[in-house]
């Protein structure tokens, strides 16, 4: 009987302590009160202690960029401390460099709120805007890349710079791919990938990052190409495909997607150098902008290249569009590449890999390619391959732009 008293008491006390454990850190983990922050010494607002700094700017209308939703990936949510910064965490160190975590510089989504702060964020966040705007049309331009003309609503204008993107926010859903609105001339390349046996679901709003592809004289408009991130060929069979690009599949005019912009960094610069393009992919889109608002509003009478690698035929974008360019800007010319033709493209143009074919058609007989521009979107692989090349030749890094959007 004592016994028994005795191990009810023991396991009491043991529960009752680990209780009082779990409440005093979820009180250092989840504080109660209200934390208040100053942005850019230009407006304070009150957050609970305990939330994420990216979601308490989120509900105050602030939008920072966040491509990969706040999962501390894509380092664009980036805020610089006043005064003492809170310590780095391993993400905030995996996206920024020392001197950036020095000065105090750090990821809002992954800065918890512990009391009040002073923070800076760059001054055209506070231009950002948000929209429901209603898709005017949905098309495939290569098998596994769409483009999505999306309208304002009402009279609203998307002020932006070439080389911008925007955020967009895609709602709860479950789709089957068998169910995608795809063209007739794309259906025999998805029987081939079997493609139609994925289904897609998310519980939760998913945002993600697209450059738009149209000039900045569009202002009623936004232009995405959205590339399908589908599986690799040998993943396991229950590895999902992309959420984000997977409902942007799935939609077609006079649906609604979530806007959020303009965002960016990839503009380009002033002067008279050669400017240098070179993509794959669904990197087309910030230098289609780039290109059409070059030739276009500012009439450049600079000497602009495109270089722009795709497999096979079917994948290379808007060919027509810049033959009709180069054939009426004298100062314009562009160079598409394929790495895979097949025997039916009937292709006579340059083969291989576009930045060995950059540097072997033009690169090597230019006199002086350490004084191009250069402005480069596209596959990852295609990014490095293109930085070391020019690397080799002299270019120096400040020549060097890049945007990892939309590859």
């Amino acid at each position: 009987m004592i016994e028994t008293a005795l191990a009810i008491a023991f396991f009491s006390t043991l529960i009752t302590s680990l209780v009082l454990l779990i409440l005093l850190a979820r009180r250092i983990l989840l504080p109660e009160g209200v934390a208040r922050v100053e942005v850019n010494e230009r407006r304070t607002l009150d957050a609970q202690l305990g939330n994420k700094l990216l979601d308490a700017l989120s509900a105050a209308g602030i939008a920072l960029p966040s491509a990969c939703g706040g999962k501390g990936t894509c380092g664009q949510c980036r805020i610089d401390v006043v005064g003492d910064a809170p310590p780095a965490l391993p993400t905030d160190a995996a996206r920024l460099d020392r001197r950036e975590l020095a000065q105090g510089t750090r990821l809002a989504c992954q800065l918890t709120l512990r009391g009040d702060l002073r923070i800076r964020i760059p001054d055209e966040i506070f231009g950002v805007r948000q929209w429901s705007c209603r898709v005017r049309s949905a098309r495939c331009v290569g098998t596994m890349i769409r483009e999505i003309v999306a309208e304002l609503p009402g009279d609203e204008r998307l002020d932006f710079r070439a080389g911008s993107f925007v955020q967009v926010t895609v709602p709860p859903y479950r789709a089957r791919y068998r169910d995608f609105p795809i063209e007739t001339e794309v259906r025999p390349e998805w029987d081939r990938l079997n493609l139609w046996r994925h289904e897609v679901a998310s519980s939760a709003p998913v945002t993600r990052a697209y450059s738009l592809a149209n000039a900045p004289e569009e202002d009623r408009q936004a232009t995405l190409l959205v590339r399908l991130a589908t599986p690799p060929p040998a993943a396991p069979e229950d590895v999902p495909p992309g959420i984000a690009s997977s409902y942007l599949f799935s939609i077609e005019a006079g649906d609604s997607i979530d806007l959020a912009g303009p965002y960016g960094h990839f503009f380009a610069s002033e002067g008279d150098a050669e400017m240098i393009f070179v993509g794959g992919g669904a990197g087309m889109a910030p230098l289609r902008s780039h290109i059409l608002h070059q030739l276009g509003a500012l009439r450049t009478q600079r000497r602009i290249g495109f270089w722009y690698g795709a497999r096979h035929r079917r994948e290379l974008l808007y060919a027509d569009l810049f033959e009709g360019l180069a054939a009426e800007h004298p100062n314009f010319h562009w160079t598409p590449a394929l790495s895979e033709p097949r025997p039916g493209d009937a292709w006579t143009g340059a083969v291989g890999f576009i930045h060995e074919v950059l540097e072997s058609s033009y690169l090597a007989h230019h006199s002086q390619p350490e004084n191009c521009e250069y402005y480069l979107c596209g596959p990852p692989l295609m990014a490095r391959a293109t930085c070391a090349m020019l690397a080799r030749l002299g270019v120096p890094p400040e020549n060097v732009h890049f945007d990892d959007f939309g590859a």
